[in-house]
C-alpha cells in the first residue's frame, strides 16, 4: 500500500511540474541573423539600413514572439569562409547560436560573385557558370555544418536573386536554368542539416523595381520587405 501511495505521489508531482511548465513556458524566440550585406541591410546606394532581418524581427515583435534579436554577426562582403571564421573565433556567437530558436542565413553570394567579372560578362560566360557555381556548394555545406553544430533549433536559409539582367539588360531566361540548379543544391544541403529553404529568385525576377540602381546589386526597402514576407509565408504561415 505504501509503495502504491509513493507512485501516486510521484505521478501527482510530475503532473504539477508539467502544469507549471505549460503555464509559464514562452513562445518567444531568440532570433540570430547571419550572413552578408543582405542580412546587414546594405541599400542600393552604399548605405546601411533596414534589412529583411529587421522586417522579420518587427513581425515577430508585433506578434509578441520576439525575445532577442541581433544582426551584429552579419557583415557586408562576408563569404562562407568569413562566416565560418566568425563562428570559430567568436565565443559570444557560439553562445547566441546555442540559445537561438531561429537563425536566418544568407551566405555564398559573394563566393559566387568572385567567379566572374561584371565589366566583361556576357550570355556565353553565364552559361559556363554552372561548373564554377558547383565549386561553391561544398563550402556552403561546411558552413551550414558549423552553424548546425551550435544552433539546434530552426534555421532558415535564404537563396539568391539574380541582379545580372537588370545590370546588363540580359534576358532573365538565360539564367533560369542556373538559378534552378542553385535552388536545387541549396535544398539538398538544407535537407541534410534539417533547415528550411526560401527561394527568392522568382520574386526578384518578377519585380525589377526591387533593384533600382543599375550600378549596384542591393535591394531597396521594398525588396527587403518582400524577402521578409517570403520568409514569413514559408516559415510561419506555411510550415513544412
Amino acid at each position: 500500500m505504501k509503495k502504491y501511495i509513493k507512485y501516486v505521489v510521484l505521478v501527482v508531482l510530475l503532473l504539477l511540474v508539467f502544469g507549471i511548465y505549460t503555464i509559464f513556458k514562452t513562445d518567444q524566440l531568440n532570433y540570430i541573423a547571419l550572413g552578408d550585406s543582405l542580412a546587414e541591410g546594405m541599400n542600393p546606394y552604399g548605405e546601411l539600413g533596414y534589412s529583411y532581418t529587421d522586417y522579420l524581427a518587427d513581425y515577430l515583435k508585433k506578434k509578441n514572439m520576439l525575445s532577442f534579436y541581433t544582426k551584429e554577426y552579419a557583415s557586408s562582403g562576408y563569404t562562407t569562409f568569413d562566416l565560418m571564421q566568425e563562428i570559430e573565433m567568436n565565443s559570444t556567437l557560439k553562445k547566441d547560436l546555442r540559445e537561438s530558436d531561429l537563425v536566418t542565413v544568407d551566405i555564398g553570394a559573394n563566393d559566387l560573385l568572385q567567379q566572374f567579372t561584371f565589366d566583361s560578362i556576357d550570355v556565353q560566360q553565364i552559361k559556363k557558370l554552372k561548373e564554377q557555381v558547383a565549386e561553391i556548394f561544398p563550402k556552403i555545406d561546411e558552413c551550414m555544418k558549423n552553424i548546425r553544430k551550435y544552433a539546434k533549433e530552426d534555421i532558415v536559409v535564404i537563396g539568391y536573386y539574380n541582379p545580372i539582367p537588370f545590370l546588363f539588360n540580359l534576358n532573365g531566361n538565360d539564367l533560369d536554368y542556373l538559378f534552378a540548379y542553385i535552388d536545387s543544391e541549396y535544398q539538398k544541403i538544407c535537407k541534410k542539416y534539417q533547415c528550411s529553404y526560401v527561394s527568392i529568385y522568382q520574386l526578384f525576377k518578377n519585380n525589377s523595381s526591387y533593384l533600382p540602381n543599375p550600378n549596384d546589386i542591393h535591394p531597396n526597402l521594398e525588396g527587403y520587405h518582400a524577402i521578409s514576407q517570403e520568409i514569413i509565408h514559408s516559415y510561419f504561415q506555411n510550415p513544412k
